[in-house]
C-alpha cells in the first residue's frame, strides 16, 4: 500500500467516524433533565394565578364524563401540585416560597372528613369540588398523593415546617382514601400508583396498619399479573407510563429490600410488555391498546430518557422551547438493557400473541395479536369494545413521521364513540376477520358511568367507521371491496354483511377532518331517533381486513352461515363464531370463539416466570 493510499484510507475512516458522531443521538444527561424542568416551568409560570396561588386554565366545551364544567376558567388541583414540584425542582428562594403557597392552597381543597363519601380526594378543579362532579374521580387521591410524596421525598426539608406538617396530613388522608377504596388489582395504573402512595405514606408516617395494607397490596398486584403473565390494562401508551413512573418512584423513594426486589420484577415485566409491542420503524406502540388518549404516541420524552436518548423524539433545543412531560426531568426512568433492543431494532417481521386478561371457560381470555412488519404493523384484540379510549384494532405505517399514519376502527354515535359496541376478531399476520355486535348492559360514552337506560338511546347518525390518517391524497374507491394504497402497502377492506333491525346499512366514504373515513351507516343520517335494543334484531357487521405489500395479492375464500341468533364465518384460514343480536356482555363473550387453520387460536403468555 502506498503512503497516498494509506492517507486516503485513514481520511475515509475519520470522516465515517465523524459522520456517525454527528448522526448518533445524544445521551440523555442532567442537562436534559434541567431543560425539561425549566421549559415546563416557563409554560406553567404563565398560567400562575397569584390571587388563588394555583395554576389557571380554560375548560373547553368538550365532553368529559367526570366534570360538568364547560367553557370556564378553572384552577386545576393536580396541575397545581405538579407545578409546586416543578418549582422546587428548579430551585431558588422565590420559587420555593411560591411552591409552599401553592401546596398550602391546594391541599386545603381536599376533603378531609373521614365520614365523607369523598374523603381524601380532590375535585379536578377548585371551582368544582368532588360532591359537584359527575361523578367524582377517586383517582385524584392516587395522582395528587403520589406528587405530594415526591415533594416530600425530594424537597420536604425546604418547606416551612407548618406547611410540611399540613402536607403530611394531606398525604395521610389520600393514603387512607386509597385503602378505603381498595381498587381491584386489575385496574393496572391505579393499582400500581395507589400501592406506591400507601407504601411511601406508611414509611413517612410510621403507620404500621397502613404499612401492612400496602405490603399486602403489592403482593396482590403481583398475583394479578401472574394470572396471565401480563397486565389487565394492556399496552396503554398513557397508563403503562403511569405504572412505570410509580414503579420508578418506588425505586427512588422506598428502602425495604423485599419491596424493591418485587417492584423491580414488576417493572421489568412492564418494560417487556411494551417492548414486545414496539414498532421501531414508525416509533409507535403497535396495537391493540386497552386505553389510549391519542392514536399517535407523539414524542414521549420519558421513553427517550429511559433509553438513554437512543430514540430522538426531541432535540435538546426543541425541549428548551417546549416541554410538558415533567416526569422525564424528575424520575429516574430506565429501560432494562436486555429489553432495549426491542425498541431500537426492527428485526425480521414477527407475530406476537399475548394473553392480557384471564377468563373462565368457555369464555376465551382477552388476547392480543400484533404483526410487526419491517415498515408497518397491525394489531387487534380478540375481545374488545369501542370506548373512546380503546384501540381494539389499529395499524401504523409510513415511518417515524409526525403526525402518524394510521388506521383505527371506531363505532360512533352522532359525534362520539359508543361504548356498547363490541368487536371480536381473529388475526393472523396482516389479516383480520372481525365481528361487530352490541351489549345491552353497557354504557353510552363510558362503559359504566353512563349506562344505557331501559334498553334505549337516541341517535341521529350511527356508524362503524374506519379512519385512515396520513393519506397523501384521497383514494378513488368503488365496489364492495375497498382497496387503499397506503404507500408501499395496500389496505383491502370488505364489509361482508351488516344488519340492524329493519334498517338497511350503507357504506360511504370521504374526507372528515384529518382522516379519510370509510363508514358503515346503520341507517340513513337525519333527525334524532330513539333506538331500542329490543327492536334492533339482528344487529351486527362482519368485515375482513388485510394489509399486504403492493407486490402481493390475496384472494381468500369466504363463507358465513347464520343459524338463529348465531353466525359462523370463515375467511381463508381464519374462522370465528358469535352472536348477531344485542345481548349482555357475558353472553356475547361466551358465544365467541376464534380459530386458525381449524384449531383454537394459541393462547400465549408474555412470560411463564412467576413474580412471586
Amino acid at each position: 500500500m502506498t503512503r497516498r493510499e494509506l492517507a486516503e484510507l485513514l481520511a475515509a475512516g475519520t470522516a465515517a467516524h465523524a459522520l456517525r458522531a454527528q448522526t448518533a443521538p445524544p445521551v440523555w444527561n442532567q442537562d436534559w433533565d434541567r431543560a425539561v424542568i425549566e421549559s415546563a416551568l416557563a409554560g406553567m409560570d404563565r398560567n400562575f394565578d397569584p390571587r388563588e396561588n394555583m395554576l389557571k386554565g380554560h375548560r373547553g366545551e368538550d365532553y368529559n364524563y367526570h366534570s360538568g364544567l364547560r367553557n370556564a376558567t378553572v384552577h386545576g388541583t393536580r396541575d397545581s401540585i405538579t407545578y409546586a414540584l416543578v418549582l422546587l425542582e428548579a430551585g431558588g428562594a422565590q420559587r420555593i416560597e411560591r411552591a409552599a403557597r401553592v401546596i398550602d392552597r391546594t391541599i386545603a381543597l381536599q376533603d378531609t372528613d373521614p365520614k365523607s363519601r369523598f374523603y381524601g380526594i380532590w375535585g379536578y378543579y377548585m371551582e368544582e369540588p368532588p360532591a359537584e362532579m359527575k361523578p367524582a374521580d377517586f383517582n385524584w387521591a392516587d395522582f395528587n398523593g403520589a406528587q405530594l410524596l415526591m415533594i416530600e421525598a425530594r424537597h420536604g426539608s425546604e418547606l416551612p415546617e407548618a406547611v410540611r406538617t399540613r402536607m403530611h396530613q394531606s398525604i395521610r388522608h389520600a393514603a387512607y382514601s386509597i385503602r378505603k377504596r381498595n381498587v381491584t388489582m386489575a385496574y393496572t395504573n391505579i393499582a400500581v400508583q395507589g400501592t406506591f402512595v400507601t407504601l411511601a405514606a406508611a414509611a413517612l408516617l410510621k403507620d404500621a396498619d397502613l404499612s401492612a395494607y400496602a405490603h399486602d397490596r403489592l403482593k396482590r398486584f403481583a398475583r394479578q399479573v401472574d394470572l396471565t403473565g401480563s397486565f389487565d390494562e394492556y399496552n396503554s401508551p398513557t397508563y403503562i407510563e403511569v405504572a412505570i413512573a410509580n414503579l420508578t418512584r418506588m425505586r427512588m423513594v422506598l428502602k425495604e429490600p423485599d419491596v424493591l426486589r418485587l417492584a423491580a420484577k414488576i417493572e421489568e415485566r412492564a418494560w417487556r410488555h411494551i417492548g414486545e409491542h414496539w414498532h421501531a420503524a414508525t416509533r409507535q406502540l403497535a396495537g391493540p391498546m386497552s386505553r389510549c388518549y391519542s392514536t399517535d404516541i407523539g414524542t414521549p420524552l420519558w421513553l427517550q430518557k429511559s433509553l438513554g436518548g437512543a430514540i430522538p423524539f426531541a432535540t435538546l433545543e426543541e425541549i428548551k422551547r417546549h416541554a410538558s412531560d415533567m416526569d422525564a426531568g424528575i424520575l429516574d426512568f430506565r429501560c432494562p438493557s436486555e429489553i432495549a433492543p426491542l425498541f431500537l431494532e426492527s428485526g425480521e417481521p414477527r407475530q406476537h400473541r399475548e394473553i392480557f386478561r384471564a377468563a373462565e371457560p368457555p369464555t376465551e381470555p382477552v388476547q392480543g395479536t400484533t404483526w410487526l412488519d419491517k415498515e408497518w404493523c397491525l394489531g387487534s384484540v380478540n375481545r374488545g369494545n369501542f370506548w373512546v379510549q380503546s384501540r381494539s384494532l389499529v395499524a401504523y405505517w409510513g415511518g417515524p413521521q409526525r403526525p402518524a399514519r394510521y388506521l383505527q376502527v371506531r363505532l360512533i354515535k352522532d359525534d362520539y364513540d359508543f361504548s356498547s359496541g363490541l368487536l371480536y376478531t381473529v388475526q393472523d399476520r396482516g389479516r383480520v376477520l372481525g365481528l361487530v355486535n352490541f351489549q345491552t348492559d353497557g354504557g353510552d360514552k363510558h362503559p359504566s358511568l353512563d349506562r344505557v337506560k331501559n334498553g334505549e338511546f337516541t341517535a341521529s347518525r350511527f356508524r362503524l367507521r374506519f379512519d385512515i390518517a396520513g393519506l397523501k391524497s384521497d383514494p378513488q374507491l368503488s365496489g364492495d371491496r375497498i382497496a387503499v394504497d397506503l404507500g408501499g402497502v395496500n389496505l383491502s377492506l370488505q364489509i361482508r354483511k351488516a344488519a340492524m333491525g329493519a334498517f338497511e346499512p350503507k357504506v360511504t366514504w370521504g374526507r372528515e377532518g384529518n382522516v379519510f373515513a370509510i363508514s358503515l351507516d346503520w341507517f340513513a343520517p337525519g333527525e334524532p331517533r330513539i333506538l331500542r335494543w329490543a327492536d334492533l334484531t339482528p344487529a351486527y357487521a362482519i368485515f375482513t381486513l388485510e394489509i399486504l405489500p403492493v407486490s402481493q395479492a390475496s384472494q381468500q375464500p369466504y363463507e358465513a352461515n347464520i343459524e338463529g341468533d348465531r353466525v359462523q364465518v370463515k375467511w381463508g384460514n381464519l374462522a370465528l363464531r358469535g352472536r348477531i343480536v344485542p345481548s349482555p356482555l357475558a353472553v356475547q363473550d361466551r358465544a365467541f370463539a376464534g380459530e386458525i387453520d381449524g384449531k383454537p387460536v394459541p393462547q400465549i403468555r408474555l412470560s411463564n416466570e412467576k413474580l412471586q
